[in-house]
C-alpha cells in the first residue's frame, strides 16, 4: 500500500493570546478565539506540512510561552517565518534568546523562505513586497520587506480580507481565508489566474 501524501498549507497572523485581535475577529474571549484558530489548525494530520508566516502571538514574552504550548500540541509538522509580533523576529532586541522555545515547536525558523508551489517558485515572507500598500506600514518594517524582482510572494501582516495583495503576491493572513490555512492547492489556482 502507498504511502498518504500530504498537503502544505500556509498561514499566518495567528496572534494568540492577543486580546484586540481575539475582539477585532469577533471573538468574546482571547480564549475562544485562541481555541478556533488552534482548532482549524488541529484538523490538519502528521503527513501535512503548515508554513506559518509569522506573528503567533501579542508580542509578550508571556504570550509567546502560551502559543508555543498551544502550538506544541499539534500533529502537523511546522516552519516558521518569522513576523514583526514574534519575540524572535530580528527586530527585537535580544531575540536570540527565545530560539530554543521556538525550535522546540518550529522543524524551521527563518526570517523569509523559498518553496515551489506547483511549478513555481514562490518566496514566503511576513512582510508584503516593499512598495505594497499596507495600512500597518511603519519605517521600521521597510528594511525586512523584499523588493518584487518578478517571483511570487507568499505572505500575511496585513490582516487583508482578500486573498490577492498585489500583482505577484498573496496574503494568508487569517482573515483573508475565513481564519483557516490555505493550501498550496488554493494558491496555486490564485497563481494561475494571472
Amino acid at each position: 500500500m502507498g504511502q498518504t501524501r500530504g498537503v502544505r498549507y500556509f498561514t499566518a497572523d495567528l496572534h494568540l493570546q492577543h486580546p484586540k485581535l481575539a475582539e477585532l475577529r469577533g471573538f468574546t474571549s482571547v480564549a475562544e478565539h485562541d481555541e478556533a484558530v488552534v482548532g482549524q489548525l488541529a484538523r490538519l494530520g502528521a503527513e501535512d506540512e503548515l508554513w506559518v508566516l509569522g506573528d503567533i502571538c501579542s508580542g509578550g514574552v508571556a504570550s509567546m510561552e502560551s502559543a508555543l504550548a498551544q502550538l506544541s500540541g499539534l500533529a502537523v509538522p511546522m516552519h516558521l517565518v518569522t513576523g514583526n509580533h514574534d519575540p524572535l523576529h530580528p527586530m527585537r532586541r535580544g531575540a536570540q534568546r527565545h530560539f530554543p522555545a521556538y525550535a522546540a515547536v518550529f522543524g524551521s525558523i527563518q526570517q523569509h523562505a523559498r518553496v515551489k508551489i506547483g511549478p513555481e517558485p514562490v518566496l514566503l515572507s511576513h512582510f508584503p513586497y516593499a512598495g505594497v500598500l499596507d495600512r500597518y506600514d511603519r519605517d521600521e518594517f521597510a528594511q525586512y520587506q523584499l523588493p518584487d524582482l518578478g517571483t511570487w510572494l507568499v505572505h500575511g501582516h496585513t490582516h487583508a480580507e482578500q486573498p490577492r495583495s498585489g500583482e505577484r503576491s498573496i496574503c494568508v493572513s487569517l482573515e483573508a481565508w475565513d481564519l483557516k490555512p490555505a493550501s498550496a492547492e488554493l494558491i496555486g489556482e490564485l497563481i494561475r489566474q494571472i
